[in-house]
């Protein structure tokens, strides 16, 4: 079963620490300081005194041994008034404990209403603690392979915001190649973000995300992925199969820049027949062009 939504956030944190700073960086231009590492704070609990609130994850920038950020990630699914309370503690208190400066991250899952929990906190006169918050709407777009292969956990975001725009396609693309390159190293955890967005995306994005997760580029193959999407496939309409297969085809062509006349691409989407689109779908990694692979067919 795949993990719940808050789990499989911070698992995205704890598996890739440099998400933090990449998105507080792309998302809101927060200069970071030099940094040689983002590390996951490791919970300290003291058995005399327990610890009774604490934030969802703590990533501590360090620079030659020695922190320079500290940045709290919380994940806000609802908007809570007692976090204007319990957030300026979690700051101060890790401030304390790393003797750094420490910035507050979070992560809203949901396209509008971000700015309801944005307002800053005023501690005082002249104190206040302001919330970056990231909402589905916000997150940044992630299209380029490589990006998605040296940053899988962004990309998994950038496909849970984006996979319904208009650039679904390329996003989908470039988010399978990076998912899958990362099976290699972490089979388990690649698994948990496949299963993850299968469930999270609407039906008809989910259909071409389980496709491209078969049909990537064989440099990114792996076993635990064919098999996945085997059993997948094996589900539903061929209508529903086509449909997807169709839509991979045009996310396959559109990720190696080939020109796709508004024709060509009503033709593709129109197909009726699951295993036409298949044999597109095989093909449209080596055609040199969208007529091309009409014309082998």
């Amino acid at each position: 079963m795949p993990t719940t939504e808050h789990e499989m956030w911070l698992d995205l944190f704890a598996n890739n620490p440099r998400l933090a700073p990449d998105l507080l960086q792309e998302t809101f231009g927060v200069d970071m300081p030099p940094f040689e590492e983002a590390r996951m704070e490791t919970p300290v609990m003291n058995e005399a005194k327990p610890v009774e609130l604490r934030a969802d994850s703590v990533i501590v920038l360090h620079n030659r041994g020695r922190p320079v950020l500290a940045c709290v990630v919380e994940m806000q699914r609802d908007h809570d008034s007692r976090k204007e309370w319990t957030w300026p503690k979690y700051l101060t208190a890790v401030r304390a404990r790393h003797k750094c400066p420490v910035i507050l991250l979070v992560m809203w899952p949901h396209a509008n209403g971000a700015e309801r929990i944005s307002t800053p906190i005023a501690l005082g006169p002249s104190s206040v603690v302001t919330p970056h918050v990231i909402g589905l709407s916000t997150i940044p777009v992630v299209t380029d392979e490589a990006q998605a292969i040296a940053n899988p956990e962004l990309a998994t975001l950038s496909a849970l915001a984006h996979a319904e725009g208009p650039r679904r396609e390329a996003v989908l693309a470039a988010t399978s190649a990076g998912v899958l390159a990362f099976g290699k190293k972490d089979p388990k955890e690649a698994r948990n973000y496949t299963d993850y967005l299968s469930e999270a995306l609407s039906e008809a994005a989910a259909e071409l995300w389980r496709t491209l997760m078969g049909v990537a580029s064989k440099e990114y193959r792996s076993e635990w992925a064919r098999g996945y999407v085997a059993e997948g496939r094996a589900e539903g309409r061929a209508e529903g199969r086509a449909k997807g297969r169709a839509e991979a085809v045009l996310a396959i062509l559109a990720h190696r820049q080939l020109t796709v006349t508004d024709e060509v691409r009503d033709h593709i989407l129109t197909c009726p027949d699951p295993e036409l689109t298949a044999t597109w779908l095989e093909r449209a990694f080596h055609v040199g062009s969208a007529e091309e692979l009409l014309r082998e067919t």
